[in-house]
């Protein structure tokens, strides 16, 4: 027991610090080993430095020529997207005009449509109304004085075929209705002297003879023989012509001498009448 436990308190030797120092030296190099293993000798290769950075030097470049393409498509990109930009407002405002313009147009296309309608219905009505003012024109013309009868009986049947046609225009039928119309009503403005037979009642034969006839507006029809010997005027009641007294001859001399321009104008006395009612 003694033995042991001297054994067991026997102290170790000191180390001095050379033997520290040269422990430390064992130690490191293992430590080394263990914990730097980049330091091996492939990577400390010049060429192989040499070609890592070649490679960097290489991907550096195709890194930057791809910025490169990358920012001039950019720049590409952008104007093109600025150009259809303003391309899309000038189509939109080209648009809105085309719009408004079709607006516009459909606004006038129903306007031309209404017009044709009415235009239409006009037609209707002023064609009916021509009709019926020729119509009413041929019987005033049957109830009127009998001066120029077949002149006017032509005009009348003229007017009435252009009317029936279907191809004339409306314009055309309008225009010859007026002037059939205008020209019974210069009658009832003017005076004129023109020859005609006609049959006398109440004379011997019975036969016609050719007489002057004066007309003086639609007022009266005054005749003359060529003679001078027999004067007279148109019965409007009895629908005749009819021998007036002989203080009437010189009146009614008078008068168609001043129509046919052979004497001045001067005032006379004719034999009118009273207003038979028509």
């Amino acid at each position: 027991m003694t033995a042991l436990k001297d054994s067991r308190h026997r102290k170790l030797p000191k180390t001095n610090a050379f033997q520290k120092a040269a422990l430390m030296l064992v130690v490191i190099p293992s430590v080394l080993s263990i914990h730097f293993p980049m330091f091996s000798h492939a990577q400390t290769d010049p060429l192989a430095i040499h070609e890592t950075r070649v490679k960097g030097i290489a991907i550096h470049r195709q890194t930057q020529e791809n910025e490169d393409q990358w920012a001039e498509n950019k720049a590409t990109l952008v104007a093109k997207y600025r150009t259809l930009k303003s391309e899309e407002q000038a189509l939109q405002k080209e648009k809105y005009i085309l719009e408004k313009q079709i607006e516009s147009q459909q606004l006038r296309q129903s306007e031309n449509k209404r017009q044709i309608t009415e235009t239409t219905g006009i037609r209707k009505e002023l064609q009916s109304h021509l009709d019926v003012t020729t119509l009413h024109l041929e019987e005033f013309i049957a109830r009127d004085l009998p001066f120029l009868s077949l002149e006017r009986s032509e005009r009348i049947g003229s007017l009435k075929e252009v009317l029936a046609q279907a191809d004339t225009r409306l314009a055309e039928k309008y225009r010859r209705t007026m002037e059939a119309l205008n020209v019974e009503t210069e009658y009832g403005q003017s005076v004129e002297v023109y020859t005609k037979d006609i049959e006398i009642s109440g004379h011997s034969d019975h036969q016609p003879i050719m007489a002057e006839i004066l007309r003086v507006g639609r007022l009266a029809l005054f005749f003359r023989t060529p003679d001078g010997k027999m004067a007279g005027h148109w019965d409007r009641v009895v629908a005749e012509w009819m021998v007036l007294p002989d203080k009437y001859r010189s009146s009614i001399n008078d008068a168609m001498e001043m129509s046919l321009k052979r004497r001045t104008v001067e005032m006379v006395n004719l034999p009118l009448g009273g207003i038979t009612p028509r």
